[in-house]
């Protein structure tokens, strides 16, 4: 139902929900540059600050601020850098 994920030295962190309609996590990011893996398609909102994404197949990097939403595909590789604390809720599909 309800799950704490910490990554890269705890300077991530997400609780996310999960039930049989819906998953989603709401999530904190310290300044720096950070890789993950999506395993599901990722639709993501900003709530704070500013993200900007580099999209595995991309040669660019894009920013995000509050209010904006972007998707990371499936199983695709992608990287967060942010410059002050920023924070966002993302929908897995």
């Amino acid at each position: 139902m309800y799950q704490l994920r910490k990554y890269h030295g705890d300077l991530v962190q997400s609780l996310t929900y999960s039930d049989e309609n819906q998953e989603f996590s709401v999530g904190i990011i310290a300044p720096g540059e950070y890789e993950f893996g999506a395993i599901k398609k990722e639709v993501t909102t900003v709530t704070l600050g500013a993200i900007s994404v580099w999209i595995e197949g991309n040669d660019y990097w894009k920013t995000y601020s509050k209010g904006e939403t972007f998707e990371i595909p499936e199983h695709k590789n992608f990287k967060y850098k942010v410059e002050t604390v920023s924070s966002y809720i993302c929908h897995y599909k």
